[in-house]
């Protein structure tokens, strides 16, 4: 009986999920990118400039250190690494569903897999998650976006 009552207030938080491939749309994920970079970027100096490149997927930049840290942040608040940094790809696949509108879920995971061991190639914790962040990005199509 308990677990109705948990699974209903859930569901009426909107916790639980009916289908989560068509869970979210574009402009609900968009939100969701400005809640996680409202979330992060006042913790690191970075220009708001800076924060509209990484969102169009452009690091071409010459990332400071407090980007890459940024990055870290927006990572550790979705769950995908953990504190040093280290990218847990099957992870991040599994929570797309929820993440993700259903029109990008192929390309991110394509993506994810190209780039889940570019982290082992740093040992800074911010800039293993940036770099596999870049290379996220870099294997997108051009469709990714992040915070």
């Amino acid at each position: 009986m308990n677990q109705w009552v948990i699974a209903i207030i859930l569901q009426a938080m909107g916790l639980l999920l009916r289908d989560p491939v068509s869970a979210m749309t574009m402009d609900q994920f968009t939100t969701s990118l400005d809640t996680l970079r409202a979330g992060c970027a006042p913790k690191f100096k970075i220009e708001p400039a800076t924060l509209d490149r990484l969102r169009m997927g452009d690091f071409s930049q010459e990332a400071t250190q407090d980007v890459m840290c940024y990055a870290k942040c927006i990572c550790l608040m979705v769950g995908t690494v953990n504190k040093k940094g280290d990218f847990n790809a099957a992870k991040a696949i599994a929570q797309l569903p929820h993440l993700v509108p259903a029109e990008l879920l192929d390309v991110s995971t394509r993506a994810i897999n190209a780039c889940k061991d570019e982290y082992k190639n740093y040992k800074d914790s911010c800039e293993k998650v940036y770099k596999t962040a870049k290379c996220v990005g870099a294997n997108g199509e051009g469709k990714l976006m992040f915070p």
